[in-house]
């Protein structure tokens, strides 16, 4: 069965994401920083950090979903992009294996009113 998929020109989302400005832990080879978040959905999210990740490192993020747990999630860098005169990278993330009470959660934000909690 084809699932949806959202068409980003160089790669495609099987899930959609909502805008989500919270504070999010990164664990990247032995190294913590905290960063912002951009998106997020039931695939991945997107960070944006000063700190260049390459594609495909492989990462542990930890955050509070929007009206839900404090979770940890395993996940692998898919883009890296900055933007001209931008100090900050924005990474685009894909999470390996997220269990099934926190993909509903995140299911439930990104589906929720735009104008309820971000």
């Amino acid at each position: 069965m084809n699932k949806p998929f959202e068409d980003k020109g160089y790669f495609r989302r099987q899930y959609p994401r909502r805008a989500m400005k919270r504070k999010v832990g990164v664990l990247c080879d032995g190294s913590y920083f905290v960063c912002d978040s951009g998106e997020v959905g039931e695939g991945g999210m997107s960070i944006i950090s000063d700190y260049v990740l390459s594609e495909g490192h492989e990462l542990v993020v930890s955050f509070q979903v929007p009206g839900g747990d404090f979770v940890f999630l395993r996940g692998v860098v898919r883009s890296t992009q900055k933007k001209e005169g931008d100090q900050r990278v924005t990474h685009g993330l894909s999470f390996n294996e997220i269990e099934f009470a926190i993909k509903r959660q995140i299911r439930s934000f990104v589906s929720a009113r735009a104008n309820a909690i971000t």
